[in-house]
């Protein structure tokens, strides 16, 4: 980067609220006579040269790939270490799955500001721009099989997606429904080709943007108070390749720094809280407890595609905890494909089953003994499905079949909002998440009660998704994960759960809240997401709202879509 250069407008990361805010950002300020000078500083790689990882086939693979997928410092309020991590690389998480649905415009009108009528226009808005009408709605036979088992156990499919028709539409989480089926379009054409993404939003070669992927933003210049708040005037970028760290300066007069780097986010303004006099940075953080279900044989007639390692349905049950506004919401997804299509994922999975809670201390910390201990122990998991294989050949064998089928699985996991916030410490070195906490009740825990019902509510509906395995990988199975195939093996697991193995669903949000730590631009529209003390910084990510209650990839998009309209307002 060229020393002397300065920039009217720095985004920090390139993931869902970054493209979000440029997609907007850089159609309205495209026709100035003196076009806008924008920097984006990726963490990660360039997506031109992940886009092998993001084909439909291998999206598992980024889960075993250091460079892509992270792990944060995270424990829970007893010291023991949760499994959270962050996509690393250009287009964030939207990068590597899809996962979309909108969560509901009450929800948001609340939670940032505005109407409902508002979101649901921004909403329309925000869709056209994923619109591909070479992409089918999806309906392989895995997506129409689930659906059709979790019909038969009482769940109803949402009307504006589940219809008869062929249109490819985003689901909008609804309020009050309690067993719903969400059919959200994937971004793969039949041939598994990612065609049409979050990072396409933005129009990487428009002449304003200059992209720096492989480069880190370690720390953020404030000038002292000039009146309206203190002012970024740099910021300082280590190029991950070469180690070398150099400042990079904004506009003096009306350049802005639009913060769209997720957990990098709180780090980088927490050592600035006193000047910024700003307490609400690093407060009410959370991700979504994920906990795996069990694994199932497929119907050998029910065809498998490439599509179905993500199978896109969603579905959702509620719980209503006394004295809660908001529903506590129940979303399960499911995954289908043959062992070697899904054992990156799923290894990924079980390191929170099979390593004991001091090493996985550890592990966070140390990036390097991360990637081995994935790799070890997906090469584990890899021989003992071998040995599977073998003995069950020689069963196929013994009962005059051929030596081996090929066997297609199926599973779930259930993930849902902890009932606690956490916080980030004040030195922004680790995360505290409030999984499993105590109520003020010490003899109650309603992330317990909740995982407990969900999953005893929806074990046989589950386990309708296929045959469950022979006695001899159950009993493995069991033995390491708990995982329960029967309703009275269900509550050991969510304790025992509770206390070794602890896994998020990488959504986390929080940090940096509309209202509290940022202005929701009620008495000046351009203001919204700016940092309350601070004149020119902004946030435009899931920092700047609690955890939504679905899958928050659209929600994330949306952010950042809203505070480029808002700040596009006074037409800077």
């Amino acid at each position: 980067m060229d020393e002397d250069k300065i920039y009217d407008t720095i985004v920090v990361g390139s993931g869902n609220g970054a493209c979000g805010f440029l997609n907007y950002y850089l159609q309205a300020t495209a026709n100035r006579a003196i076009p806008k000078r924008v920097l984006v500083v990726e963490e990660g790689d360039s997506f031109f040269e992940t886009s092998d990882i993001s084909h439909q086939n291998h999206w598992t693979q980024s889960y075993g790939e250091g460079n892509i997928f992270k792990l944060h410092n995270a424990l829970n309020f007893d010291g023991i270490p949760i499994l959270s991590g962050r996509a690393c690389t250009m287009g964030g998480g939207g990068s590597i799955n899809y996962t979309m649905i909108h969560e509901s415009s009450e929800w948001l009108s609340k939670h940032i500001g505005k109407t409902a009528t508002y979101w649901d226009e921004l909403k329309a808005e925000l869709n056209a721009k994923f619109r591909s009408l070479d992409l089918p709605l999806d309906r392989s036979p895995v997506t129409k099989h689930v659906l059709q088992v979790a019909q038969k156990a009482g769940f109803q499919c949402s009307t504006e997606v589940c219809g008869t028709d062929k249109i490819r539409k985003v689901p909008n989480y609804p309020e009050g429904d309690a067993k719903l089926l969400h059919i959200f379009p994937t971004q793969f054409d039949q041939f598994g080709q990612r065609t049409y993404s979050g990072v396409s939003l933005v129009d990487w070669f428009d002449k304003q943007v200059e992209l720096k992927t492989r480069c880190k933003v370690v720390q953020l210049e404030f000038s002292d108070d000039c009146g309206e708040g203190a002012r970024c005037v740099g910021v300082y970028v280590r190029n991950l390749d070469t180690g070398n760290t150099e400042r990079v300066s904004l506009e003096a007069n009306d350049g802005k720094l639009i913060l769209c780097a997720g957990a990098a986010t709180p780090r980088l303004l927490l050592p600035h809280q006193k000047k910024l006099q700003n307490d609400e940075i690093g407060k009410q953080v959370s991700d979504h407890i994920c906990m795996p279900l069990g694994i199932y044989l497929l119907d050998k007639n029910i065809k498998v595609t490439s599509r179905d390692s993500y199978v896109p349905v969603f579905a959702t049950t509620v719980s209503q905890p006394e004295q809660e506004r908001w529903a506590t919401v129940c979303c399960f997804d499911f995954f289908a494909g043959e062992f070697k299509e899904l054992w990156f994922f799923i290894s990924h999975l079980y390191l929170t089953f099979l390593l004991p809670n001091w090493f996985k201390k550890v592990m966070i910390k140390i990036p390097t003994l991360f990637w081995l201990t994935k790799n070890v122990v997906r090469m584990l998991i890899l021989w003992v499905n071998l040995i599977i294989d073998f003995c069950w050949g020689l069963h196929n064998l013994s009962r005059g079949n051929v030596w081996h089928n090929k066997l297609n699985l199926v599973t779930a996991i259930v993930k849902f909002n902890p009932a606690v916030d956490g916080y980030y410490t004040s030195d922004g070195t680790r995360i505290a998440l409030g999984f499993f906490s105590e109520g003020e009740d010490s003899n109650s825990n309603q992330d317990k009660e909740i995982a407990k019902n969900a999953i005893t509510n929806q074990l046989d509906f589950i386990s309708c998704l296929g045959e469950k395995p022979n006695w001899i990988f159950k009993s493995l199975f069991r033995l390491f994960t708990k995982i329960p195939y029967e309703k009275n093996q269900v509550e050991r697991y969510v304790d025992i759960y509770s206390k070794k193995f602890l896994l998020s669903e990488q959504h986390l949000s929080g940090g940096c809240l509309f209202g509290k730590a940022i202005d929701p631009g009620i008495d000046n529209p351009a203001n919204t997401g700016k940092l309350y003390g601070s004149a020119n910084a902004y946030v435009a990510d899931l920092s700047s709202v609690p955890l939504p209650r679905i899958s928050p990839q659209m929600t994330a998009y949306l952010i950042g879509f809203h505070v480029a309209k808002m700040l596009c307002t006074d037409n800077n």
